[in-house]
């Protein structure tokens, strides 16, 4: 039976990675030292996997997150496994990551991304792009509404109203 309380090493790991998320990076020197702190945390989210320190539906879902910020696609797949199991323990926000990190696993092994979850900044254009080829034929009406994973128009009309400022 899991246990009733989280990871706080594991928390304190997530709150970094977030923190570093809110970061506008402009130098080849700090975008080296974010990818040298986010490869820390994913090693110790394996030590922690390995020692069954990750057990609750938050601490698999802020597992999940560390790793989805790799670059390897074992990383994504393990970060889908682990938000696949966080969603089903009734983690809400694990929903949509398990659909972008099973897009970000496609994309990594040189498939078509499936829920459109995925997208770049063009700086020339000032204004964010999905990430192609996607291939969303294939699910159910309701499948993304049910995943939390809004339509490729509504995310970018999200991520580019804050350019038209």
């Amino acid at each position: 039976m899991p246990p009733e309380t989280d990871n706080l090493k594991l928390e304190e790991m997530f709150l970094e990675d977030q923190h570093d998320r809110e970061r506008v990076y402009e130098t080849a020197e700090d975008v080296a030292k974010l990818k040298e702190r986010d490869a820390g945390r994913r090693k110790r989210v394996y030590v922690m996997m390995d020692l069954g320190e990750i057990r609750t539906m938050k601490d698999l879902y802020r597992a999940a997150v560390i790793l989805q910020h790799g670059h390897d696609p074992a990383d994504f797949l393990t970060a889908h496994r682990l938000s696949t199991v966080s969603a089903v323990m009734g983690h809400k926000t694990a929903r949509w990551l398990l659909a972008a990190t099973l897009d970000r696993y496609l994309m990594a092994v040189g498939q078509p991304q499936v829920y459109g979850t995925q997208f770049e900044y063009g700086a020339l254009e000032r204004r964010y792009q999905l990430k192609l080829p996607i291939s969303d034929t294939i699910f159910l009406d309701f499948e993304k509404e049910m995943l939390g994973v809004p339509s490729v128009g509504e995310r970018l009309k999200q991520l580019n109203s804050q350019f038209k400022k």
